[in-house]
């Protein structure tokens, strides 16, 4: 079983900036090497799925465009769970989502049935909300911060190892846009 998900990764000038966006951030902040922008989360599948997804998405075809991140926000509600840089709106982002999850769910794969919310997720919060207040003046001044427009050229298929110490994240494949 390999844990596995499809995203785009900035480039660097991208990543420098939110690195510098995420100081002074509660929770556990996310490492430079595993800032992305996620289209699909795959979950634990077997082998053969991943080398169906990968035949699969192999054969979507979509233009680059530009993508540019603006604000900063929560997710969890009263208890935050999440601090992450919003994506402003894109329709090709939104297209090249629906085409990977068709991808996806043609291979076999089943997919969480929610709402594509794209964001880079910047740290991670203590589950019980402790850091609440903390969270929400950190999202609130930065709500202005922009990165971009920056351009997509590629998109990846990526393998999760689950760690003490977090996430190592590892691209198995990228797959160009025309």
């Amino acid at each position: 079983m390999i844990r596995a998900f499809v995203a785009i990764r900035p480039p660097g000038e991208v990543i420098d900036r939110l690195v510098g966006l995420q100081a002074g951030a509660p929770g556990r902040v996310s490492p430079p090497e595993n800032l992305h922008l996620t289209l699909a989360f795959l979950g634990e599948i077997p082998t053969r799925l991943l080398e169906d997804a990968d035949a699969a998405l192999g054969q979507i075809k979509a233009p680059g465009f530009a993508l540019t991140l603006d604000g900063v926000g929560l997710f969890g509600g009263s208890k935050p769970r999440l601090i992450y840089a919003d994506v402003a709106p894109c329709p090709a982002l939104t297209a090249l989502q629906a085409k990977v999850a068709q991808a996806a769910r043609g291979a076999g794969i089943e997919l969480e049935a929610r709402r594509y919310s794209p964001h880079i997720t910047l740290a991670r919060l203590d589950k019980r909300g402790a850091d609440r207040k903390r969270a929400e003046r950190f999202a609130a001044d930065r709500a202005a911060f922009l990165a971009g427009p920056f351009e997509v050229t590629e998109f990846g298929l990526y393998r999760s190892t689950l760690h003490a110490h977090g996430p190592v994240y590892d691209r198995l494949k990228a797959y160009a846009l025309t």
